[in-house]
């Protein structure tokens, strides 16, 4: 009488399942994080800041050093009309948490607040916090068009950044003027 489950295919069977499952908490069940922020504009600021602090790579924190402290300006334009940048971006609320890069107001001022003297940010960690894709987006860089990839945008003091999605606007800034202390 054979026993069920038993013999070489049932082995098979129970060495190819443990094998999944070992390779699953091996490398943990984590589906890939897709922006929240993919359909069209205006894109709210994200239900989850830590979900997009991690997909930029950042990490939330009480009370940065801020050891250096800087603004960029951005304007986002789709068809040529401009789409809100949303205050809390990088922002937990409730855990009353920032990263070193989030936005306060909606006024497109993205606020860099790092304990390090010298950070290296770009605007792919900017958009990734917001969950909203770079995928066929143009850029603008104090006025002049950007021709590399978008996302890799090293951010710096007092900077006007403009990103276009879809055919391009009349008129690009060169200039912000930022409120004092800013």
């Amino acid at each position: 009488m054979r026993r069920a489950g038993g013999g070489f295919g049932g082995s098979v069977v129970i060495s190819v399942v443990a094998t999944v499952l070992l390779l699953v908490a091996i490398t943990g069940a984590r589906r890939p994080m897709r922006p929240q922020n993919s359909g069209a504009p205006p894109w709210p600021a994200p239900h989850s800041a830590a979900a997009g602090v991690q997909m930029a790579g950042l990490s939330l924190s009480a009370a940065p050093g801020q050891v250096t402290r800087y603004a960029v300006h951005l304007d986002v334009l789709r068809n040529g009309k401009t789409v809100p940048v949303p205050a809390g971006v990088g922002i937990d609320w409730t855990a009353h948490e920032t990263a070193p890069l989030y936005t306060s107001d909606g006024s497109g001022v993205i606020h860099v607040a790092a304990d390090a003297t010298a950070p290296r940010f770009t605007l792919g960690e900017f958009f990734d916090e917001w969950q909203v894709p770079l995928s066929n987006a143009s850029a603008f860089v104090d006025g002049s068009r950007y021709s590399g990839d978008p996302g890799a945008i090293v951010l710096v003091p007092h900077q006007e950044i403009a990103v276009t999605f879809g055919s391009p606007a009349p008129s690009i800034a060169d200039t912000y003027a930022f409120p004092p202390g800013v």
